[in-house]
């Protein structure tokens, strides 16, 4: 590999026996994890802080949930200042899975993102609806079955069509759909969703709340 001029090359094994140039400080389970935006319902723009606590009963729920293991790929297309991007990175690296980041420019190209997940054999997929309705118009022009095992939507209204068109380019697939605040630490609630869909759902209904949170 030809590394760029200005990069700084650190080797596990230099690593290894290398002295600690600081302490690292001291974290509990309360303290803060990250800072995250949200307009909440006020629509003005605010942090929302989130305890490693939080962050982590979420994650290791959800990987519980849905099965998650080392054996997992998923695809980073939410932005890293979007909070379901907090899953793909510590939800699928601590699981051992693997995650596979995209170029800037190709954030929106969904001809790209089916090429990637073909190339790399991609089970997790976890974006808001209109990100998957974007995957599913190209594979179902290019008439390609889709590796995934695994699909979590979140953020917004899915679609009622979506379960099924699924269904049609992968097998064995799961469809789970969630949702709740960014103050919830990502997700507070879990719906395992299995075709048929039941001729009284108008919408996709909310979930049952995950672990150790409650609705009030």
């Amino acid at each position: 590999v030809t590394w760029p001029h200005a990069v700084q090359i650190w080797t596990l094994e230099n690593l290894c026996i290398t002295e600690p140039i600081e302490k690292l400080p001291e974290i509990s389970p309360e303290d803060s994890a990250y800072i995250i935006m949200t307009s909440g319902t006020t629509g003005l723009p605010k942090g929302a802080e989130m305890s490693h606590k939080g962050a982590w009963n979420t994650i290791t729920d959800v990987n519980n949930r849905a099965n998650i293991s080392s054996a997992d790929i998923v695809l980073g297309v939410s932005a890293m200042d979007f909070d379901l991007s907090v899953y793909d990175l510590f939800g699928m690296l601590s699981s051992g899975g693997t995650l596979v980041m995209i170029p800037e420019d190709k954030s929106r190209d969904a001809e790209f993102w089916l090429q990637q997940i073909v190339k790399y054999q991609i089970t997790v997929w976890n974006s808001v609806p209109i990100l998957l309705d974007m995957l599913l118009i190209q594979a179902e022009n290019h008439k390609i079955e889709l590796p995934i095992k695994t699909i979590m939507l979140s953020g917004d209204w899915i679609g009622m069509d979506l379960p099924e068109r699924v269904a049609k380019r992968t097998k064995d697939c799961r469809f789970i759909a969630m949702g709740g605040a960014t103050e919830a630490s990502i997700w507070s609630n879990y719906l395992e969703v299995n075709l048929p869909l039941p001729k009284e759902w108008k919408s996709i209904p909310y979930g049952r709340p995950l672990s150790h949170q409650s609705y009030r």
